[in-house]
């Protein structure tokens, strides 16, 4: 009798096991359903993530930008208010706020240990800084594509050069070389640093006409279409572009877009009159 009730129970589980897996899994259509949605899920997920990494990064950015204007104030205090030189040539033995040139290929453009030699690097000794996360740049340097080192760039008019005069013609505009030198447009609306767009970036200054209709170096784009400044003052913030032409942009000193506003509000915050 044991062993027949063994022998009855083993056939007992045999047979449960046989029934349950002959249960019906999905069908064709069923597992369609279940991936259409987990497509839809994330077709509505995969935007706001793009959404908040960008976001992310331009927070990361104006931070960046904060420190690097920290430091340009407290050069200017160290030094009876003089502003750092922001000099063209930012080869070797340059005095400049930076130095390295970023241009595509350029040697320079992946050499962090420039970033050190630059004038306001004792300030804040963070290579890191002088980046963005979002920047687009990049240089093929031994058949490969790697990060340029450098996103920034100083407004010509806070002790570089005149450029409105010397590839305007425009008079009346002064170089500021000394705090107390920022008035019209003052301290809070003068700005000092700003991202450069990819296709414009080579040294460290940005040269830019205080007038007419003809952009010369450009702003970055990559921020939600704008571009992260800082201001004499000290804070940060982001401007975005409106005119389709200014979003097309894509070679220096080569573009005339009367009547656009994104150009005004530049050269509005540029120089010093």
């Amino acid at each position: 009798m044991k062993t027949r009730s063994l022998t009855s129970a083993s056939g007992s589980a045999r047979d449960q096991v046989a029934r349950s897996s002959g249960l019906p899994a999905f069908t064709l259509i069923e597992l369609l359903v279940v991936i259409a949605i987990i497509a839809i899920l994330a077709g509505m997920l995969l935007p706001a993530l793009a959404k908040a990494k960008a976001k992310g990064q331009q927070t990361v950015c104006l931070g960046n930008l904060k420190q690097l204007q920290l430091c340009w104030i407290m050069y200017a205090g160290d030094h009876l208010e003089n502003l750092v030189p922001n000099d063209p040539n930012v080869g070797p033995g340059s005095r400049s706020w930076i130095l390295g040139y970023m241009q595509d290929n350029h040697l320079d453009s992946t050499n962090a240990s420039l970033i050190a030699k630059g004038t306001l690097f004792r300030y804040n000794d963070a290579t890191a800084i002088y980046r963005c996360p979002a920047d687009l740049g990049r240089s093929t340097l031994g058949g490969k594509k790697l990060l340029r080192v450098r996103s920034y760039a100083m407004n010509c008019y806070m002790n570089g050069e005149d450029v409105g005069l010397t590839h305007g013609g425009y008079r009346g505009y002064q170089v500021n070389r000394k705090t107390a030198d920022i008035t019209r447009p003052g301290p809070s609306s003068a700005f000092v640093l700003l991202d450069e767009h990819q296709n414009s970036i080579d040294d460290g200054h940005f040269g830019f006409n205080p007038e007419g209709d003809r952009w010369m170096n450009l702003p970055a784009m990559w921020h939600n279409n704008g571009c992260n400044f800082s201001f004499a003052d000290g804070h940060a913030e982001a401007l975005k572009w409106r005119d389709p032409r200014t979003l097309a942009l894509k070679v220096i000193n080569s573009v005339s877009t009367p009547n656009n506003a994104d150009l005004r509000r530049l050269q509005a915050i540029l120089a010093t009159k």
